[in-house]
């Protein structure tokens, strides 16, 4: 790994360096992961496909469309998307019963710039189905296939604090459909969340057997993971680069803003740049 100015980390290719803050875009107040929030089960058997700004009260998206994404016979998820095209983006919630809320304000913006914007209620969150069994890889694995049917030729995952890990071990999975990944202030690094043929697989356990580019990102005075932690999976990581903020950058989705507003962080065109040539 080798030091990139005063704030990134390399181990691998891809970015170089933060960019200036770019024009803002319209955004409303960033909406984040909270990995201590516990999780609430779907009553539904089935996915009601209310528009994302009901189910999560905020202001009316009409260019957002929700569908539902089935992963097996016993779940149907509940998903959004904006934007269209060959790139693709899946965004992955952390814990908590928010679920998709956790994006709802990203998703209008990346479809601005170009993306092909999907975000998702995992099984037992939200609107989504509950099952006695819960896979978050294979919910995540279903979304990007079922977005790569819909015209994707590349898809990019991003995870934010509880659910930064899902992304890692699922691009780890062979065929996985995953182009490149982003882990935004990653919680739970060590924790198993692996499918039925390796149940014990966590991020860390898989790191070494990614072979897409990775970007991880972390301000340093974040707590889901210490520096220490996020260094040494990026080192890890064969294809990977290290992002760390300037302390006071927020957590998960709050690093796309600048902090205590809703205009756009220095990071986010970083962000925004790495979306949109993931293979490179």
């Amino acid at each position: 790994m080798r030091p990139l100015g005063a704030v990134f980390v390399c181990a691998g290719l891809l970015l170089a360096g933060c960019s200036e803050p770019s024009a803002p875009e319209s955004a409303g107040t960033p909406s984040t992961s909270q990995p201590s929030e516990p999780s609430s089960p779907s009553p539904s058997p089935s996915v009601e496909l209310s528009p994302l700004a009901e189910r999560c009260g905020v202001a009316a998206q009409p260019a957002v469309t929700p569908r539902v994404v089935k992963v097996r016979n016993d779940v149907q998820l509940y998903s959004a998307g904006a934007g269209s095209g060959k790139l693709g983006v899946v965004l992955v919630h952390g814990s908590g019963s928010r679920g998709i809320c956790n994006w709802a304000n990203e998703i209008g913006w990346l479809a601005k710039a170009g993306l092909n914007v999907v975000a998702y209620d995992q099984t037992c969150i939200g609107a989504s189905t509950c099952a006695n069994e819960v896979r978050p890889i294979e919910d995540l694995l279903a979304v990007v296939a079922d977005l790569r049917k819909r015209g994707a030729t590349q898809v990019v995952v991003v995870g934010a604090s509880a659910g930064g890990s899902i992304p890692l071990i699922a691009a780890s999975r062979p065929n996985s459909g995953i182009t490149a990944a982003v882990s935004l202030s990653t919680a739970g690094l060590t924790t198993p969340l692996g499918t039925a043929d390796a149940p014990n697989a966590s991020a860390t356990s898989v790191a070494r057997t990614i072979r897409q580019p990775v970007l991880y990102v972390l301000a340093r005075d974040d707590t889901a993971s210490s520096v220490p932690e996020i260094t040494s999976i990026s080192k890890t990581t064969p294809r990977s680069r290290l992002l760390l903020l300037p302390p006071g950058a927020g957590h998960a989705q709050q690093v796309l803003y600048t902090p205590n507003t809703q205009s756009p962080s220095p990071f986010r065109q970083t962000f925004l740049t790495f979306l949109r040539t993931p293979s490179t």
